[in-house]
């Protein structure tokens, strides 16, 4: 070994140092649920703070309705959601829970309203033919009023009119409902302008209202002159005027309808919920109203079957009234009956139809003045048949230069204008008179008949027998077989023969002229 070389001993390894490690108190598998956890409380914390008001609905039935699916939607967005159904205390309905969203609470008025959309079928047509997918839904229509409710009666039906849809509502007065129902056309010159949307007996029975729904911008032109009438099904009517046809469309015969006109707008639009009244039919309604009335009285001493109340009073064509009433007249001192028929005159169609118009009627007094000397000049009343086919008749008011002189019944409680005997009465009498004449003429021909038989035919009869015998006679001797006959033909055989020869002796002279003098050629 060198000994140079310094002398190392190897140092000692010193002990590694114990390393203590400190643990979570939190292990790392916990993280994922901690956070599952913080996470649904947020979500159940946003809910809540999201979650609006629950209200309560009474339906009929909770056909379709399902918990935790269907929705309540309001403009088609969900805004609730069916949490519970139950049926109700007296188990006639049942009752509907929904939560609804906190956003949606202002929608909860007083007047609010709701009902179940699923597919139906009715007068005004086919909806919600959309939930044969998706499933039925609660639709909601907010209200104005400024109470707040949490329970409320759903409709059973949806409503026609919704709060935001644009148009104007009014109400109908009518004797009675007809065949009009919920949904039935509105029509305005043939166009469907809007639908029924309701009706109701009048309190005291005596009528009913129909509200009625114009959709914008047709309700601009329901004036305060408007007139609206009933146009349902087919209006078939015959009267003395004669038969009319009047029909809407195929939808208004079978749900019924309503239609307007009249008016313009110079009358000015009509405020929402006016009140009109719906006549049975459009002549009724359009005709022109007269606020004048005098009532007269006609006296008739003939039948007056075919005569109604309403039928037409019409003077040279213009209708002046109609007949108001038609009353038996019985006369005890002359033990005689007669038809008494009360009519209702217009002088205001009078004025409108003069082609001077006048600034105003004429007084009673003037009027009266003016009806006397009509009468005096023959005008009379008088009853004609307006329609042969169904014998409906009406008053005709006319001059008969050859009436007899008759005045006005004006000390009467109604007066009362004198009449000329019907035309058909006259026909009648005129008829009679032929029957009469022609029964007299065959009476007069069975008697000449009868002379005949008796004297004429007994002096005549040898003469007919001689008359016989020599057509007899006659008979034989014309007869095919008869002698005559026979040498007849015998006769007219031997003219042929004779007329043949003088034939061919003309063909000979005509090719042998000189054969006169040399005699006949032999032929060849």
């Amino acid at each position: 070994m060198n000994q140079n070389l310094p002398c190392t001993e190897p140092r000692p390894i010193p002990a590694a140092k114990k390393v203590t490690r400190r643990r979570s108190p939190i292990s790392l598998i916990w993280i994922v649920p901690l956070v599952a956890v913080l996470i649904g409380i947020g979500l159940a914390v946003s809910a809540i703070l999201q979650r609006g008001p629950e209200i309560e609905l009474q339906f009929a039935s909770g056909d379709g309705l399902d918990v935790h699916k269907t929705k309540l939607k309001y403009k088609e967005v969900a805004i609730g959601t069916v949490t519970a159904i139950a049926l109700s205390e007296d188990h006639h309905s049942v009752k509907v829970s929904v939560q609804m969203d906190k956003r949606a609470a202002p929608l909860l008025a007083g007047d609010s309203r709701f009902w179940v959309v699923r597919p139906r079928v009715a007068a005004g047509g086919v909806s919600g033919l959309n939930t044969l997918l998706s499933g039925a839904y609660i639709a909601l229509d907010p209200g104005k009023s400024r109470n707040v409710k949490r329970a409320f009666v759903g409709l059973e039906s949806p409503p026609l009119v919704i709060g935001d849809m644009p148009g104007r509502q009014f109400v109908l007065g009518a004797d009675d409902l007809g065949s009009l129902d919920v949904g039935a056309p509105v029509y305005y010159r043939h166009i469907p302008v809007g639908r029924v949307v309701g009706y109701v007996m009048r309190p005291d029975g005596k009528g009913v209202d129909v509200r009625i729904f114009v959709d914008e911008p047709y309700d601009h032109f329901v004036t305060t002159a408007t007139r609206f009438w009933h146009a349902s099904g087919i209006d078939l009517s015959v009267g003395a005027d004669g038969m009319k046809l009047e029909m809407q469309s195929l939808l208004s015969v079978v749900a019924g309808g309503v239609a307007f006109g009249g008016g313009d707008a110079s009358n000015g639009e009509a405020p929402v919920a006016s009140r009109f009244t719906l006549f049975s039919d459009q002549t009724t309604a359009l005709r022109q109203p007269d606020s004048i009335v005098q009532k007269y009285v006609l006296v008739f001493n003939e039948s007056v079957r075919g005569l109604t109340v309403g039928a037409p009073v019409d003077f040279r064509g213009i209708s002046a009234g109609e007949v108001s009433r038609i009353d038996i007249d019985f006369n005890r001192r002359a033990s005689d009956v007669a038809m008494a028929v009360e009519i209702s005159l217009y002088p205001e169609r009078f004025a409108r139809q003069q082609r001077n118009r006048p600034t105003a009627l004429p007084t009673q007094q003037g009027l009266r003045q003016i009806l006397d000397g009509m009468v005096a000049k023959g005008f009379r009343g008088q009853l004609r048949t307006g329609n042969l086919l169904t014998g409906q008749r009406y008053v005709a008011l006319d001059f008969f230069p050859k009436a007899k002189a008759a005045p006005i019944g004006w000390n009467r409680p109604i007066p009362e204008l004198p009449t000329q005997p019907g035309s058909l009465d006259s026909l009648q009498e005129k008829l009679v008179a032929v029957v009469d004449t022609l029964q007299g003429t065959l009476q007069r021909v069975d008697r000449l008949i009868a002379h005949v038989d008796q004297e004429v035919v007994p002096e005549v009869a040898p003469t007919l027998r001689d008359a016989r015998q020599t057509l007899a006679r006659a008979n034989a001797v014309l007869s095919s077989d008869a002698p005559v006959q026979m040498e007849l033909r015998d006769t007219l055989r031997e003219v042929e023969r004779a007329a043949a020869s003088v034939r061919d002796l003309a063909d000979t002279l005509e090719q042998q002229p000189q054969s006169v003098l040399t005699g006949k050629k032999a032929s060849k």
